[in-house]
């Protein structure tokens, strides 16, 4: 891959991950709608299963804790990913860089899949969920940067103890 197709496809990346973090997601109508990242995890380290309505509690509580682990995840992997994406774009890859931005990726991809199913929970709990659309760059953001960040391996600097085992 040339180095602007590199640079290109890192824009991509940090810009999914941008509007990943500004796009609406998951939330319970009456409880205020998480319009954002932040907002969205603060309204569900808050909300009581009990408070929002006569609804299947258990079901409630189970689809309220699963929704928050998606967003829990969803904002750890966006501080590593964040910190660690522009990686991919540079000619010598950093080794633990690299795992950071590729793991990462695998966070990032797990997390839409987790928020999708807490909105599943709390829609089939009988509560009014809203579903935004953040797991979608988020999924796709994540996908990309293991698929970019597999395919850089080779790229990645080999330090003096791997080219001379003799020193170890």
């Amino acid at each position: 891959m040339s180095p602007r197709a590199r640079v290109a496809v890192v824009v991509v990346i940090g810009v999914l991950m941008a509007v990943s973090l500004v796009a609406p997601h998951i939330g319970i109508a009456g409880q205020g709608i998480g319009r954002s990242l932040i907002p969205a995890g603060l309204l569900f380290s808050q909300v009581q299963a009990a408070a929002v309505g006569p609804y299947d509690p258990v079901l409630l509580g189970l689809g309220i804790n699963v929704g928050y682990l998606g967003i829990g995840l969803h904002q750890l992997s966006l501080v590593a990913g964040s910190a660690s994406f522009w990686v991919l774009a540079t000619e010598d890859i950093n080794r633990w860089i690299y795992r950071i931005a590729v793991a990462s990726g695998w966070v990032l991809a797990a997390s839409a899949p987790i928020a999708l199913t807490g909105w599943s929970l709390i829609a089939s709990s009988g509560a009014p969920a809203l579903l935004g659309w953040a797991w979608l760059p988020a999924l796709l953001a994540g996908i990309a940067l293991i698929v970019v960040g597999r395919r850089s391996r080779e790229r990645i600097d080999r330090s003096w103890y791997v080219t001379k085992p003799e020193l170890q």
